[in-house]
């Protein structure tokens, strides 16, 4: 810990719990202490803090850019945040100046046409709609307004239902039974990204509200209709609305296999397009392409097969390009369809070969080797995870995976309860081993090509960021090294986190930090800090040194 972490460590900021710090991706010099009461992580540069029971805003270099003056701050995002004095809610700007004063019950921000707007509950606790200059787009006259998620052009719907006010105000009675008002039940109105509303309906429950499937497709047509008038909008809502539900099943469903395998009939199509087709000698089964014979006719039956491989590693794209047909079917979001060939013969299932479209490529479907039954599990951007079972003296069934490559080599061997690769390429194992005290999960990271990056056993976690550029993991180090059933229990107590950078089969230390909760989706990419929770009582194994870890060392204490 760095002299000014230490020095700023002591006084907590009146926390009784627990305390709040940044570890710093580009190292240790550039941490920020655990010296607040709560926080949200940064986010365009600062971060929302809790000390001496208020909430303000700092920078990277721990400076205060707004003053602690707040009941409760959240994150900056379009250059705005929502802040809080006592019972109502306003947003500031970056320099802490009010752009919607703070007369609002709530405020949640909703993002539509990326730009910022807000639902907001004004003083008569009824719903509605501001932008960030805090004029009123929907008026404030619903009972809620819930946003709509995962739809482009269909971004809320609100919902009105008559109160009793001789039972007190809605604000009075939601605030003493808040399950008394339910969004399924009244008037619903449903709005495009324009702010046109283009249907209504009055509903019981869920089920005769808005279906998820006709939203969908309301929302596709949009797409088309964006720039056309708000009432041609609002018939095409209410045709589409008014169908029996069984229409549009098949194209609902349809909405869902971006990422499934194609169709057999698609893949034989398109395949055949190509001039791969199968031929027969002698009764048995084989393909050419063009006058090329790529697999030779020895078995009863051929057929092709697709599969998705997501973000595939780019060394690998010109092979699978030659051997598997590779072709991106959606290059932004990673979708890059293969396709290979099964064969079907006489002999039991467990005879079957899958083969690359060259034929230069064979590999077992399902085989028995030793009494050990394996078998291809699924498909990673590496290559083939096979799935070994055998069943052991007392009949239960043992499980491991191997990993092998796209042209048949064994990258791992079969002594893995889990084997994932990460979107950067690397290969995330474990291996569960059995001592005195119980059970426990030895963890390992090996580079594309199966080269051994940390030695399974020295951390007790690892688990990779999101989002980034740098290949960054998070570690956890123990010792003693925890059970399984240890782990879980103490998960809450202050531990020793590592961040390691990989390059190749390296990696480095770029950090080590005390904490007993690390909220990896909360780092910044943009400040490179990452928000984490530290108890205020230390566990007996939270270690706070540096750790500089080597492929030779076994232990932490070895590794220099």
């Amino acid at each position: 810990m760095s002299t000014r972490a230490q020095e700023s460590f002591t006084s907590y900021g009146n926390c009784t719990e627990k305390t709040y710090g940044f570890a710093s991706v580009s190292g240790q010099d550039y941490d920020i202490p655990p010296t607040y009461c709560d926080a949200t992580g940064f986010s365009e540069g600062l971060a929302s803090v809790k000390f001496d029971g208020k909430w303000g805003y700092i920078d990277v270099n721990q400076k205060t850019r707004i003053a602690f003056s707040f009941d409760y701050a959240a994150r900056f995002k379009y250059g705005h945040a929502i802040v809080q004095q006592g019972k109502f809610r306003g947003v500031i700007d970056k320099q802490g100046d009010y752009t919607v004063p703070p007369i609002y019950l709530d405020l949640q921000m909703l993002e539509i046409d990326g730009k910022p707007y807000y639902v907001s509950r004004d003083s008569t606790f009824f719903a509605g709609l501001i932008d960030s200059k805090g004029e009123e787009v929907i008026p404030h006259r619903y009972t809620y307004l819930m946003p709509l998620a995962g739809y482009q052009h269909l971004p809320f719907y609100t919902v009105y239902r008559e109160i009793d006010t001789a039972l007190g105000s809605f604000y009075e009675q939601f605030e003493d039974n808040p399950f008394l008002f339910s969004p399924e039940q009244g008037s619903h109105d449903l709005y495009d990204s324009q702010f046109n509303k283009l249907a209504s309906r009055q509903s019981r429950d869920y089920s005769d509200g808005f279906p998820h499937d006709k939203l969908q497709k309301i929302d596709a047509l949009l797409l088309e209709a964006r720039d056309k008038p708000a009432e041609e909008k609002v018939k095409t809502a209410e045709r589409i609305l008014s169908l029996p539900d069984s229409t549009l099943i098949a194209e609902s469903v349809s909405l869902y296999v971006e990422y499934a395998s194609r169709k057999s009939s698609e893949v034989d199509g398109y395949l055949e397009g190509l001039g791969y087709r199968f031929f027969t000698e002698n009764g048995k089964t084989g393909l050419k392409k063009g006058h090329d014979i790529l697999i030779p006719a020895a078995h009863r039956e051929l057929r092709f097969v697709n599969a998705v491989v997501l973000f595939p590693q780019p060394a690998d794209r010109p092979m699978l390009e030659k051997h598997y047909g590779g072709v991106y079917r959606n290059k932004e979001k990673g979708i890059f369809d293969i396709f290979a060939v099964l064969s079907t013969d006489d002999e039991p299932t467990e005879g079957a070969m899958q083969y690359s479209l060259s034929g230069d490529v064979s590999l077992p479907i399902a085989e028995t080797v030793d009494g050990s039954k394996k078998l291809i599990s699924t498909i990673n951007s590496l290559g083939f995870l096979y799935l070994h079972t055998r069943q052991d003296e007392t009949g239960l069934v043992e499980k491991k995976y191997s990993l092998v490559s796209w042209i048949g080599e064994e990258l791992l061997p079969p002594v893995y309860q889990k084997i994932e690769v990460t979107k950067a390429g690397h290969v995330l194992v474990s291996q569960e081993k059995k001592v005195p005290e119980g059970m426990e999960e030895h963890v390992g990271l090996f580079s594309p090509t199966g080269e051994e990056i940390v030695p399974v056993g020295v951390y007790s976690s690892i688990k990779a960021f999101s989002g980034c550029e740098r290949a960054l993991y998070l570690v956890t180090w123990s010792d003693p090294y925890p059970t399984m059933a240890e782990w879980k229990e103490r998960n809450d107590s202050n531990k020793t986190y590592v961040i390691l950078e990989v390059d190749g089969s390296a990696s480095r230390v770029v950090n080590t930090f005390t904490a007993s909760t690390v909220h990896m989706m909360q780092l910044d990419t943009e400040t490179g800090m990452l928000q984490y929770k530290n108890g205020l009582v230390e566990s007996k194994t939270a270690v706070s040194k540096q750790v500089f870890f080597s492929k030779n060392c076994q232990r932490l204490e070895d590794c220099g």
